[in-house]
């Protein structure tokens, strides 16, 4: 059995062909995994942006639940100072401790009206880089160029060496 060879001008052409097929084909695989990382990083930060809102709205919940009894409380603690006997002669030292007392609770009550604003208007999107699909064209420009110059390189050698067998 007698194995027969391809003609030069053929073989040329296919192994040109693959390499460009292959060349191709690898700037299209990164392509798409690149489309498919910037989806799994575009989902990802979503769901942690809502992570975010929802533990934001959760806290917004308790500080409201713990505001309205401090308010009460301070409400109530500057009819005690108001109350006070002037004419008691602990009045002074009494009256500044009650107000002591009345200003702390008013802090407390100041720094989680400080927290619920922030609270309500902090920006919880969670933001990411995208992968640029840059330049994978460039292995689609690649490798239609080596199959296109394999192909002229054969055609050459054919018309070159004319319609010989190989």
């Amino acid at each position: 059995m007698s194995k027969k060879k391809l003609p030069l001008p053929l073989l040329i052409l296919v192994i040109c062909l693959i390499i460009g097929l292959l060349i191709a084909g690898f700037g299209l695989y990164k392509q798409n995994d690149t489309k498919r990382i910037n989806k799994e990083r575009r989902a990802s930060a979503l769901k942690e942006s809502q992570k975010n809102v929802a533990v934001a709205n959760k806290r917004l919940e308790e500080i409201k639940t713990e505001i309205a009894p401090l308010k009460e409380k301070f409400e109530a603690k500057k009819q005690e100072c108001d109350a006070m006997d002037i004419s008691d002669s602990n009045w002074f030292a009494n009256h500044s401790k009650c107000q002591r007392e009345a200003s702390e609770i008013d802090s407390q009550i100041s720094e989680l009206e400080t927290e619920q604003w922030k609270l309500e208007n902090d920006d919880y999107t969670v933001y990411y880089s995208l992968v640029k699909p840059m330049s994978y064209q460039i292995f689609y420009i690649i490798g239609g160029s080596i199959a296109g110059l394999g192909s002229i390189v054969a055609f050459i050698i054919y018309l070159v060496k004319g319609k010989k067998t190989y």
